[in-house]
């Protein structure tokens, strides 16, 4: 079996991606992947989990419109162009897109060449590669019921997590970050390429957190902010206090949080309900759409989070939070529950399934 993976843009497209490429090499040790993407995070995040990749133009089309539609529109023809090549000199059996404008040319050239492809959704308010694809797909996954509005023909799958975001051991965690036993532990994710406005606004609820010797925070600053928020930090005198650029196997890390603050991308939510854990959401104020806002507030309404919306962000509002989960054990405990019925750690098998069966039918 010969598959493609159309991924890009963010990590969000890119990580549940590779873990459903991880699923299907469990289900078939001699399937042959290429992944195809734009020159993003892609480029380099693919090749360092051991995939083939290969790029073609790609380029996100401007919100407001300008000159720059055609240039985007241009890159979109060219990559079609470049796709369609790669998936005929590769014989590609199936395509799974995960969205993002760099699976765009890609799921446009297995269109027109008539290669099935699988759509993995994983926003409650898909973007518009998905949508647009939605109309030649065989099958589609979507992450959770209400997604039905949109797209009928939708599969419940959850969204595919990668295998280092589970099965963690707290000790191991603990020593490998250098934290403390016993400590209430808060774990803040600012996404692949970081969040400064969290980043800022965690490092100044440190010091106004009650007891907070008590507290030790692990924080996932992003890549090249490690430095910086780990300066401010000791200037600041924050004691316990663990910056990290990023954590790529994150399991453990989840494993010692009693508290996650994070952003509400759909990827990051699918590891933290996964793992059965209480959130403080800050969704990211400019996702397209305001997806991260219909995210933040599905698992608020289900009782797994509590959201502050990015333009109230500050370090009194995020210690005032933290402060009032930690002396709540049973509040704590009862998001932990909501989180862990809403999570799926096995979605990834579900969207291989789906795409060995529609590659089967492509074989018949």
């Amino acid at each position: 079996m010969r598959v493609v993976v159309a991924c890009g843009g963010t990590g969000g497209h890119i990580y549940p991606g590779l873990a459903v490429a991880g699923a299907l090499r469990e289900r078939d040790p001699a399937i042959e992947i290429l992944f195809i993407g734009g020159s993003g995070l892609e480029a380099s995040i693919v090749p360092e989990h051991g995939w083939s990749f290969r790029s073609v133009a790609a380029r996100q089309l401007p919100r407001r419109p300008s000159l720059r539609v055609l240039t985007a529109m241009g890159a979109v023809v060219a990559g079609t162009v470049q796709a369609a090549c790669l998936l005929r000199a590769f014989r590609a059996q199936a395509v799974v897109a995960t969205g993002g404008y760099a699976a765009a040319p890609v799921g446009a050239a297995a269109a027109l060449l008539r290669i099935p492809i699988v759509l993995q959704e994983q926003n409650l308010f898909p973007g518009l590669t998905n949508r647009v694809l939605s109309h030649v797909a065989a099958r589609i996954s979507i992450p959770h019921e209400d997604v039905r509005r949109i797209f009928p023909r939708g599969v419940v799958t959850g969204v595919p997590i990668r295998r280092g975001a589970m099965g963690g051991d707290c000790a191991r965690g603990l020593a490998r970050f250098g934290l403390e036993a016993g400590s209430f532990t808060v774990l803040v994710l600012g996404g692949s390429q970081g969040a400064r406005s969290l980043n800022a606004a965690v490092l100044d609820a440190a010091p106004r957190l009650r007891d907070p010797g008590s507290v030790q925070i692990l924080h996932q600053t992003g890549k090249g902010q490690a430095e910086e928020v780990r300066a401010r930090a000791a200037e600041i005198g924050t004691p316990r206090y663990v910056a990290v650029g990023y954590i790529e196997d994150v399991a453990d890390a989840y494993a010692c949080a009693d508290l996650v603050v994070c952003r509400a991308g759909a990827a990051t939510l699918a590891e933290v309900t996964a793992n059965g854990l209480a959130c403080v959401l800050v969704p990211y104020p400019f996702a397209a759409a305001g997806h991260q806002d219909a995210n933040a507030v599905l698992l608020e309404a289900h009782g797994a989070a509590v959201v502050l919306p990015d333009r109230e962000l500050s370090g009194g509002r995020i210690a005032g939070v933290i402060d009032t989960l930690r002396g709540d054990g049973a509040r704590r405990r009862g998001m932990a529950e909501a989180s862990r019925t809403l999570g799926r750690p096995r979605a990834a098998d579900a969207v291989a399934a789906l795409v060995a069966e529609v590659a089967r039918k492509e074989q018949a």
